[in-house]
Parts: C-alpha cells; sequence; structure tokens
C-alpha cells in the first residue's frame, strides 16, 4: 500500500468517526439508535482495517479483528489494558448488531456506544491520524 493510500485511509477513518460522534449527540429515538448502530459498524471496521494495514507495514501479523487489537495494544496504540478491555467487548458487541433487531440487545449495544465506544473511537482516529507512513 502507498503513502497515499493510507493517507486517504486515515480520512475515511476520520469522516466515520466524525459521522458517529454526530449520531451520538443526536436525541434518541428508534431511528436514531439503529444510525448510531450503523455508524458505529462501519466506524469500527474502518478502524480496525487501518491498525492492521499500519500495522503489517512495521512488520506485525495482525489477522482479524480481534488479533489486530491485541496487536495494537502490544504495539503501544492502545495504551491501557482498561482501554483493551474495552476494545475486545467492542468487538463482541459490533459481532452482535447483526442480531439487533433484538430491542434489549440493541438498547444496550446503544448504550455502549455512546458511553464507551464512540469516545474510544475518536481518541483512537486521533491516533491513526498521527501514524506515519515511512
Amino acid at each position: 500500500m502507498s503513502k497515499e493510500r493510507f493517507a486517504e485511509r486515515q480520512a475515511d477513518v476520520a469522516r466515520a468517526v466524525t459521522r458517529l460522534q454526530e449520531a451520538v449527540a443526536v436525541p434518541v429515538d428508534g431511528l436514531v439508535r439503529d444510525a448510531v448502530i450503523q455508524r458505529f459498524e462501519f466506524s469500527f471496521e474502518v478502524v480496525w482495517k487501518t491498525l492492521k494495514l499500519y500495522l503489517e507495514r512495521q512488520g506485525v501479523e495482525a489477522g482479524g479483528p480481534r488479533p489486530t487489537l491485541k496487536q495494537a495494544f502490544a504495539q503501544g496504540l492502545i495504551p491501557t489494558v482498561e482501554e483493551a478491555d474495552l476494545w475486545l467487548q467492542m468487538v463482541e458487541d459490533r459481532n452482535l448488531t447483526s442480531h439487533a433487531y433484538d430491542e434489549a440487545l440493541a438498547e444496550g449495544i446503544h448504550r455502549n456506544v455512546v458511553r464507551d465506544y464512540a469516545p474510544l473511537l475518536g481518541t483512537m482516529a486521533a491516533r491513526i491520524q498521527a501514524l506515519a507512513w515511512d
């Protein structure tokens, strides 16, 4: 992957997370809740895939979302055990979003996104913006 393509990925991350944060800021109803969950899905996807590309560029084998996040922790991109635990919980919730037609599940995922995941994705987006593709 070229430096230019990585810069495009960085921009994709920034856009996706900004859109998630916009949705989180809107007063909640069923439609907004579903939009937040959808924006969480694509924000999470672009973030972990961008981390994977960066790690692989650094010579670190990453794999899927869980191994990528574990490597991101090992490489210091996820700085604390507490944050790493939230990232792993985020993987679990992301995997459950296909079952979001279950009202209680959708409410729980939405609550986690608003309280924990959107801020965490915002922090990681800023970290990704600071990465250099050397």
